[in-house]
C-alpha cells in the first residue's frame, strides 16, 4: 500500500449511509414520540373530561334520589342509570351514615373502612358547604351546579370523587360519589402500546425501505470512491504510469448532480496528474539517455588521459613536482572512471535490465568483499561471521560483489582507524539469506537516514570521511538489491550502525 493510504476508520465515524439512515431514524423516532406523547395526552384529557361529565351526571342522579328528612331517603346507589364500579358516601354531621359502591357484576357493597379512612385523608368530606339549596332543591336543578372533584385511591380501586356539600335545616351534610379510572388508564395504555407497537413498525419499515434507497442513491458515490482509490494503489512514484483507464465512467461524471459533480471533478483531477506523470517520465528518460551517452563518451577520453599518464610516467623524465601532479592527475582521472562506471550501472538498471543471475553462496561473496576491504583499510578491526553451511542465492555476482563492497567502502570511510567493523550472513527462517555489516562508529543522525539512499547524497559532518565520495554508493546498493527482489535498510545510534541486505534464499518457498 503506497505511503499515505489507510483504510479510513470506520468506528469512530462510520459510513455515510448508515449515518444517513441513523440520522433520517433519530429524527421519525423524535417526532412520533413528541406526536405521541401528544396524543396521549389529549386523549387522557378528553376521557378525564368525559369521566368528569358522567360524574356529574351520577352526582345529580344520587341527588335526585335524596330527600331532605334523612329517614325517607333512598341509597343514591338504586338511583337509575347508576353505572357498574359507582361510589357513594354520606357524611352528616362529621359521622359517615352510608359508603357503598357497586361492585363489577352490579351487586351494592358497603365501602371497607380503610377506603372511607382514605376520603377522609384524601379531603373529600372537607367540600365547601352552599346555604342556597339543600338536597331537595338539587333535585329540581339542571344539574349545572358542579362540586369539587379530586382523585383518590382505594382498595377497590383508583376512582374520581365529586364532593357536594349542603345544609338544609341546620343541618351540615357533604356527598362523595365517586367513578373508577381504570377505563380511563386501560384506555391510555392500549393507546401507548398501539401507538409503541406502530412506531417501531413504522421505524422498522423506515429502516429497510430507507438502507435499500439510500443505498442505491450512494452507489454511484462508492463507484467514484473505489476509481478514486484504485488510482492511490498504483505506484505513482515510479512516473511509469497510465491513468487513462483510471477515470471515473462518463455516466457518473456529469454535471449537474453531487455525484457527477465530484466525477467530474476526480477526472479533470486524473487528466492533469496524467499529464504531468507523463511529462515528468518524458523529461527523466531524455535524463537518463544523456546521463547514459555522457557516461559512455566520457569513457573514452578518460582510458586516453589513463594511458597518456601511464606513458609519460614511462618515457619521459619527470622532476619530483612533475611526478606529483602526475600521480594526481591519475588519482583524480580514477576517480573520474568510478564515477562514470557508477552512473552507467544505475543507467542501465533504472532502464530495468533483468541482472544476469546464477547461484552464488552469499558467504562466499562476503568473505570476497572483506578481503578486499580489509586491504584497503588495514588499519580497522575486521571480522567475519558466516555459518559453514553455503547460503545459496540466485544473484548477478558483480552486481553483488559491488553492493557489499560499496557497504564495506563505507564503514571504512566513514569511521575512524580502529573502528570495529563486522560482516555476518545467516539465513533467517522465513527464507531470506541476510548480510549484514556493522560498524562501531560514530553513527548516522536520525534526521539523514530517511534520504540515505537518494543519489548524490552525502553526510560528511557527523562521519567525517577521509576520502573522496560520489554520493552514488547507496543509490546503487538500492538498486541493485531491488533488482534482485530484495530489500536494504540501516539501523543506526552512536556507536552502532548496522546496514543489512535481504535476498530470497534459493530453493526456499
Amino acid at each position: 500500500m503506497p505511503h499515505g493510504l489507510r483504510t479510513p476508520p470506520t468506528g469512530r465515524h462510520g459510513r455515510l449511509s448508515t449515518r444517513l439512515i441513523a440520522g433520517v431514524l433519530t429524527l421519525m423516532a423524535v417526532v412520533l414520540l413528541v406526536l405521541g406523547a401528544t396524543i396521549v395526552e389529549l386523549t387522557r384529557q378528553d376521557l378525564v373530561e368525559r369521566l368528569d361529565g358522567s360524574l356529574r351526571q351520577a352526582t345529580g342522579r344520587a341527588l335526585t334520589f335524596t330527600g331532605g328528612d334523612p329517614l325517607q331517603e333512598r341509597d343514591p346507589l338504586d338511583a337509575p342509570g347508576q353505572p357498574v364500579g359507582i361510589l357513594v358516601a354520606v357524611m352528616q354531621e362529621g359521622e359517615v351514615v352510608t359508603a357503598s359502591y357497586r361492585t363489577g357484576s352490579g351487586v351494592p357493597a358497603p365501602l371497607p373502612e380503610q377506603d372511607v379512612a382514605a376520603l377522609r385523608e384524601a379531603g373529600a368530606f372537607a367540600a365547601e358547604r352552599s346555604e342556597r339549596r339543600g338536597f331537595a332543591d338539587r333535585r329540581r336543578s339542571t344539574g349545572t351546579e358542579q362540586g369539587r372533584l379530586s382523585d383518590v385511591v382505594l382498595s377497590v380501586g383508583e376512582y374520581r370523587v365529586e364532593s357536594v356539600a349542603k345544609g338544609p335545616r341546620g343541618l351540615d351534610r357533604v356527598l362523595v360519589v365517586g367513578l373508577p379510572t381504570a377505563t380511563v388508564e386501560d384506555t391510555v395504555a392500549e393507546l401507548v402500546t398501539t401507538m409503541t407497537v406502530g412506531s417501531l413498525v413504522a421505524l422498522l419499515t423506515v429502516a429497510v425501505a430507507g438502507t435499500v434507497v439510500v443505498r442505491r442513491a450512494l452507489r454511484p458515490l462508492e463507484q467514484v470512491s473505489a476509481a478514486a482509490a484504485d488510482v492511490a494503489r498504483l505506484p505513482l512514484a515510479s512516473g511509469e504510469v497510465s491513468l487513462a483507464e483510471q477515470h471515473v465512467p462518463a455516466e457518473l461524471a456529469r454535471p449537474g448532480t453531487e455525484v457527477g459533480e465530484v466525477g467530474h471533478a476526480l477526472n479533470c483531477l486524473l487528466g492533469n496528474v496524467d499529464s504531468a506523470l507523463a511529462a515528468r517520465q518524458q523529461s527523466e528518460t531524455r535524463l537518463r539517455e544523456f546521463v547514459a551517452d555522457a557516461s559512455h563518451e566520457l569513457r573514452t577520453p578518460l582510458a586516453a588521459v589513463r594511458g597518456y599518464t601511464d606513458m609519460l610516467q614511462l618515457t619521459e623524465p619527470l622532476t619530483d613536482t612533475g611526478r606529483t601532479s602526475l600521480a594526481r592527475v591519475e588519482q583524480q582521472t580514477l576517480r573520474m572512471t568510478a564515477l562514470v562506471e557508477d552512473l552507467l550501472l544505475l543507467a542501465r538498471l533504472d532502464e530495468g535490465r533483468p541482472p544476469e543471475l546464477r547461484n552464488a553462496d552469499l558467504g562466499e561473496l562476503v568473505l570476497e568483499a572483506l578481503t578486499d576491504a580489509s586491504a584497503a583499510g588495514p588499519d580497522h578491526d575486521w571480522s567475519l561471521d558466516v555459518p559453514q553451511q553455503p547460503v545459496p542465492v540466485r544473484a548477478d555476482v558483480v552486481q553483488l560483489h559491488q553492493v557489499l563492497a560499496n557497504l564495506l567502502s563505507n564503514a571504512r570511510k566513514h569511521t575512524p582507524p580502529g573502528t570495529a567493523v563486522t560482516a555476518a550472513v545467516r539465513a533467517t527462517p522465513d527464507g531470506w539469506a541476510e548480510a549484514s555489516v556493522l560498524d562501531e562508529g560514530p553513527g548516522i543522525p536520525r534526521e539523514f537516514q530517511a534520504k540515505l539512499f537518494e543519489r548524490f547524497s552525502r553526510l560528511d559532518t557527523s562521519r567525517a570521511s577521509r576520502e573522496g565520495s560520489t554520493g552514488l554508493g547507496l543509490s546503487i546498493v538500492r538498486s541493485v538489491v531491488h533488482a534482485h527482489g530484495g530489500t536494504v535498510g540501516v539501523e543506526s545510534r552512536p556507536g552502532r550502525t548496522r546496514f543489512t541486505v535481504r535476498l530470497p534464499l534459493l530453493g526456499s518457498a
